[in-house]
Parts: structure tokens; C-alpha cells; sequence
């Protein structure tokens, strides 16, 4: 896949350094093919060229991507998002094209094919690299003794059941879930808050099969095709390919009174697993006071907390009584 063509219109050796100041005009997102790495001015040169092979590493035992070395310096929201925007932090370096593959080629193990790099001089004489990475047919790959891996627009070291899967070369789609509060409106004794979620595979060639997937709300009542569900929504699906997604719209009906007994805060949960891929969670808290009515550009100034695509054992330190009674609280 060439990622170049998606994230910027052009072949990886086509890009200039222009192309790359006009992408960073405007705010980008890291996502799960998409990473940047600043070089700011203070800081070790060699942890800053590790940060960069755990990424390449992370992306090879993943869907693939792109690093640019050399972006703006990365901010990151109160829900931990990770943004870029800006000036470009170019740096002096001795590495070419050649040198940086040979060097990530000794460090990353096994060998790393499918990398291409584009180096790209600033007006100073500076630069910053373009790097390009193919999801690895060869995976899993280690960098300094840990397997690393891409997921939800962040680089983490992988779970062990990832690596165990490698190793057997029977790979596993990957699933994302996500919810958005769409809108808002009142009847003048409850608020109805709509909901629209979206379950995809980001995986291209390997389709899911029997996915489970459930909602779980509070305070309220959801409504689903016109049915009514207190607290908990379950369904299934038998396969779930690539270009497909699962996504489908539902309204929540909160009572003023019980959302005041809530402290004004309403909770939503994503729960979903496949045959072939891990059980995972997306919750949300949203504080629903005195809000602003009609269609809802950003979500995130009513949120309080969002976790996304999270394996089901890392959403809390909870124990597990702790998570069943969350739930029975609803």
C-alpha cells in the first residue's frame, strides 16, 4: 500500500519539503497509520532515533504507515490524543537515505523489508525524513528486546496472545469501535441524547467472523430501531469485512430528575469480540448539564473521560467484583 499517495496525493520520492510544511498548516492527528516524531532541541539524539525504530517496528507488526521525523512538536489533548501543527523541526544529521535503512536493519529484528525512506532538506540545510513502512509479512519484529505494535493511533509494547499469534502466523484482523454524541434535544422532562456507533475492521485482508457486540448506557432508556433497552443492547454479526463497517444510530432518554441523582453524568460502553480478535471496550462519560441544544460539532467539551479500542483487561485497575458492580450501578 502506498501510504504516501493516501496522506499526502504523491509517490514517497515525489515529496519535497513544501509538501510537507503545507500538510502541517493546518492540525493533523496521529492515527493508527500515521505517527510523528519532532526533534526539539533539547534531548538525547540517540533516544530520539530509538522513539523513531519503535515506531517502524510498531507499524511493521501492525497495519503498516507512515513516520515523519522532523514534525511539528507533538501536543497531546486531556484525553490523550496526539496533534501536530506548525513549524517543522528539522535537524543537521550525517544519516542519508541508505545509512538510516542499514542502521534500522541492524536494530530491528528480523530483518525489516518493505521500508522506504525520503529525506527532504529545509531551506538551512536541515532535514527531516519521510518514512514509509508496509505491514511486515515476516512479523513479529523486536527492536531492543520488545515487540512493539500500532494500536489506536499509538505505538505500545505488545500484548503477549499478539506475539503468540505471530509466531503461529495465524494473524488476526483488527477491530475498532466508536461512539459520538450527535445531538441533543429536550421534550421538557427528559433529555434525548443521539448516538451514533461504528464498529470497522482496519484490517484489509482478513475478514472477522461471529462478532459479538453490545452497548451499555446509564442513566436512561436507549432506543434501537424503535425498541427500548434499560441499560444493556447486545447483537451479532457473522462476518465483518474490511470497507463494511457495523454503524448504526440510537438515542438515549434521560429523565431530568435521575440525571440530576447522576451528578448530570451519563456513561456509554462498546464492547465487542470476534472469533479471530481479542475483546475489547470503548467507554465514554459525558457531563450533560445545562448543554447547548441541537446537532453537536464537538463532542469532546462534554466529555470527562474517553477510552477507545481498549483490550477489556486495560480499562481499569479495577478488580474484577469492582467492574461488576460498575455495571450493576448503571
Amino acid at each position: 500500500m502506498q501510504y504516501s499517495q493516501i496522506q499526502f496525493g504523491k509517490d514517497l520520492y515525489d515529496l519535497d519539503y513544501n509538501d510537507l510544511v503545507q500538510f502541517f498548516n493546518t492540525e493533523k492527528e496521529e492515527t493508527l497509520n500515521l505517527e510523528f516524531k519532532s526533534y526539539p532541541i533539547q534531548g538525547n539524539p540517540a533516544d530520539k532515533e530509538n522513539a523513531v525504530f519503535k515506531a517502524i517496528c510498531g507499524l511493521l507488526n501492525s497495519e503498516g504507515g507512515i513516520v515523519i521525523w522532523g514534525a511539528p512538536v507533538e501536543t497531546k489533548d486531556a484525553l490523550g490524543n496526539t496533534s501536530a501543527v506548525g513549524a517543522l523541526t528539522p535537524f543537521a544529521t550525517t544519516l542519508d537515505r541508505d545509512r538510516l535503512i542499514n542502521k534500522m536493519s541492524s536494530l530491528i529484528i528480523p530483518l525489516a523489508l518493505g521500508i522506504r525512506v525520503q529525506k527532504l532538506n529545509a531551506p538551512n540545510g536541515d532535514s527531516i525524513f519521510v518514512i514509509e513502512v508496509e505491514k511486515s509479512s515476516q512479523k513479529p519484529h523486536q527492536f531492543k528486546n520488545n515487540y512493539y505494535i500500532r494500536l489506536d493511533g499509538q505505538t505500545k509494547i505488545a500484548p503477549h496472545y499478539l506475539i503468540e499469534a505471530m509466531m503461529k502466523s495465524s494473524d488476526f484482523p483488527l477491530i475498532r469501535g466508536h461512539v459520538r454524541l450527535k445531538k441533543i434535544e429536550t421534550d421538557g422532562n427528559n433529555y434525548i441524547l443521539y448516538f451514533r456507533k461504528v464498529i470497522y475492521n482496519s484490517s484489509k485482508y482478513i475478514n472477522d467472523l461471529n462478532l459479538t457486540y453490545g452497548l451499555i448506557s446509564g442513566p436512561g432508556t436507549m432506543i434501537i430501531n424503535n425498541n427500548q433497552y434499560n441499560g444493556f443492547y447486545n447483537n451479532s454479526i457473522e462476518i465483518i469485512s474490511h470497507g463494511k463497517p457495523i454503524s448504526g444510530d440510537f438515542r438515549l432518554v434521560i429523565p431530568l430528575n435521575l440525571l440530576i441523582q447522576h451528578n448530570n453524568e451519563v456513561q456509554i460502553g462498546l464492547h465487542f469480540v470476534g472469533q479471530k480478535s481479542p475483546s475489547r471496550m470503548s467507554t465514554y462519560k459525558y457531563t450533560i448539564s445545562n448543554p447547548t441544544l441541537g446537532d453537536v460539532s464537538d463532542e469532546n467539551i462534554l466529555i470527562i473521560e474517553k477510552n477507545e479500542n481498549k483490550l477489556s483487561s486495560d480499562i481499569s485497575n479495577d478488580s474484577d467484583d469492582d467492574k461488576i458492580n460498575s455495571i450493576l450501578d448503571l
